[in-house]
């Protein structure tokens, strides 16, 4: 099964449909050089393609 990944500002997708890979370094630099300003604003999602498997907000992803 493949996992995909969305990232959101205010609520508007950044990202969609990222691989893991792709997901873990662009989180890593947005997440660590916005940390402070936007940590409430940034967000992601992980789909799976059965349901949606995980929401986050101000969390650091967890695999």
């Amino acid at each position: 099964m493949f996992d995909s990944y969305h990232i959101y500002f205010k609520g508007e997708i950044l990202f969609k449909n990222l691989s893991k890979d792709e997901f873990e370094f662009v989180w890593g630099k947005l997440y660590t050089s916005y940390i402070n300003a936007l940590n409430e604003e940034l967000t992601f999602e992980i789909i799976s393609e059965k349901s949606v498997k995980e929401s986050a907000y101000n969390l650091e992803p967890s695999y």
